[in-house]
């Protein structure tokens, strides 16, 4: 890709658009290819927000032999409500062919990786693996209890990762953290394990933002935060048609890149997506760490059986149905799964 106005464009999908695809069976990601980023060491100061006076501008970009064009229309800042005008609005004008969207740009490669640190909240883990919170309600009824409204789902666009599905009014409210013996009444329920020596932190997010845009692995965006503790669970409840993922790294805040996109190893989901005859899926990504060449921690998610796995090790020494830098445009590495309840498991920090 050749970039006009010397201006860097990363976008990472999230397995809502991708999943979707074919019952499942296909998965894409739009990340540009042949990019190396280099990366600063990671400090606490909040991510510095892209130069307001670019607003507005027309960004040209050929992405695979095509010309493309878009109005930079993103502040570098979460905004406090979700519109439907805005979504239409953040779109870039790509051509169905294309396999990228480029829905925002750094001003500057010299700007410092910063960290995310989750918001404080109440502990409701659990060390104990002996529940039966992978169970499902006898009648059939799946709870819905602490989730806000749920939102309608649209297309914006023809590409696989045009749909916005439920993010949840106020954005976010679609995944909740429940407690292990209440996990059970929940359709879509994920387990994050901790089984080493030091805490791990999680940054949850919905694939569009709270403006509308296909931003929402953009700090400071979180629907969901919190930190697993060493020996311990927390469990998260996903509401019916959810697509985002979530970021996870050792330490107290997840870092990003130059241009403010979580940069930790990725996990990604796609919950009964209503486009897709209710198809799931998901699967793990380090391609935004690993263009921003930073470390690549382990992670990996199963099915509560042991089965349906995709992990990738530290270092990406190993891969199994997940995604590198070296497989964006690839539509088969996701895992899917047919219609009905879901139930994760993901070991953070993974090693095989």
């Amino acid at each position: 890709m050749h970039f006009s106005n010397s201006m860097l464009l990363m976008t990472a999908l999230t397995a809502g658009s991708a999943v979707a695809r074919l019952h499942g069976h296909e998965r894409r990601h739009a990340h540009p290819r042949d990019v190396n980023i280099e990366s600063n060491p990671v400090v606490t100061a909040a991510p510095e927000v892209a130069d307001v006076e670019k607003r507005g501008e027309e960004v040209f970009a050929t992405i695979d032999g095509k010309l493309v064009s878009w109005i930079n229309d993103w502040f570098g800042e979460q905004t406090s409500e979700a519109s439907s005008e805005a979504a239409e609005a953040a779109e870039p004008t790509v051509a169905p062919t294309s396999i990228a969207t480029p829905t925002a740009e750094a001003t500057s490669e010299a700007e410092a990786i910063s960290t995310v640190s989750p918001t404080p909240v109440p502990s409701s883990s659990s060390s104990s693996g002996s529940s039966n919170w992978a169970s499902y309600p006898s009648n059939g009824q799946y709870s819905t209890s602490g989730f806000g409204s749920s939102t309608a789902s649209k297309r914006v666009g023809a590409l696989d990762w045009d749909y916005i599905g439920n993010v949840g009014s106020p954005w976010g409210s679609n995944m909740i953290r429940v407690e292990e013996d209440a996990a059970s009444g929940y359709k879509h329920v994920i387990r994050f394990e901790n089984d080493n020596s030091k805490a791990w932190t999680v940054v949850m997010w919905n694939s569009y933002g709270p403006s509308g845009g296909l931003n929402g692995f953009w700090a400071p965006n979180s629907a969901l935060s919190f930190t697993v503790e060493p020996g311990h669970s927390i469990f998260v409840a996903i509401d019916d048609d959810s697509q985002g993922g979530w970021g996870a790294s050792e330490g107290e805040g997840l870092p990003t890149n130059f241009v403010g996109q979580y940069a930790s190893t990725w996990g990604e989901f796609d919950m009964s997506n209503s486009q897709n005859d209710g198809f799931s899926g998901w699967d793990v990504s380090c391609i935004i760490a690993e263009l921003a060449n930073m470390d690549i921690s382990g992670m990996q998610i199963c099915n509560h059986e042991g089965g349906k796995c995709s992990s990738i090790t530290n270092g990406a020494t190993s891969v199994v149905n997940a995604y590198t830098a070296a497989d964006q445009g690839k539509p088969d590495k996701a895992v899917s799964q047919g219609p009905g309840p879901v139930r994760l498991v993901v070991n953070l920090g993974w090693s095989s």
